[in-house]
């Protein structure tokens, strides 16, 4: 169980960092979409399991395709693109909630922070880190149980993190008014506007 409780802390601490997933999570926050903005969450703690697992038995080396992290980096630029354009020259619709709309099983949702996971090639890297400093020094014993807790722990903190960053969002977002949440969410537009304009200058040079 210690492997668990350390997974959870590096997790949670590794989420934190502001970044394209905490801004994606964010917006969904922001627009009264809580359940699609967990299910991001959800996505990019399912990758920190997949890609912490890979690095901690030693078989990243799998999953370091160039062609793939390409398709991958190219497909979220075009997404990244497309919502930072849309909130920021388009009109903001009104948050509303709905059932069916915020309901936890979209698996799109999911998906998409698989994908927002997958673009960035610096986290397999990161891992691969972590796993070295475990492994190096001795912090858990190698084994296939500790291993296997280790990157499940990691998924539990970021998605514990996300969960309490959507939680965050809500109690700040009672206290402000309509015109200042739209002004908020244009700024977080032109933020991932940024990013996919810096994305699509990496995958021209």
């Amino acid at each position: 169980m210690i492997g668990l409780i350390l997974g959870f802390v590096v997790g949670f601490a590794s989420s934190i960092p502001v970044g394209p997933i905490n801004l994606a999570v964010m917006m969904k926050g922001l627009s009264n979409k809580t359940g699609q903005g967990l299910m991001i969450g959800t996505g990019s703690g399912f990758m920190d399991i997949v890609y912490c697992g890979a690095a901690m038995f030693g078989i990243s080396s799998l999953m370091t395709n160039p062609h793939l992290v390409q398709i991958l980096q190219i497909a979220t630029f075009l997404i990244f693109l497309f919502f930072g354009i849309k909130t920021t020259f388009f009109k903001i619709a009104e948050a509303k909630l709905k059932r069916s709309e915020d309901s936890p099983g979209f698996k799109r949702y999911f998906i998409l922070g698989v994908l927002l996971y997958l673009s960035n090639p610096s986290f397999l890297a990161y891992w691969i880190t972590v796993a070295g400093i475990i492994h190096g020094y001795h912090i858990l014993v190698s084994s296939t149980y500790n291993n296997s807790f280790f990157a499940l722990g990691t998924g539990i903190g970021t998605t514990t993190w996300f969960f309490i960053l959507l939680e965050l969002v809500e109690r700040q977002k009672m206290k402000l008014d309509k015109p200042i949440i739209q002004r908020i969410t244009r700024v977080f537009g032109v933020i991932l506007l940024t990013i996919s304009l810096v994305m699509g200058y990496k995958l021209i040079s």
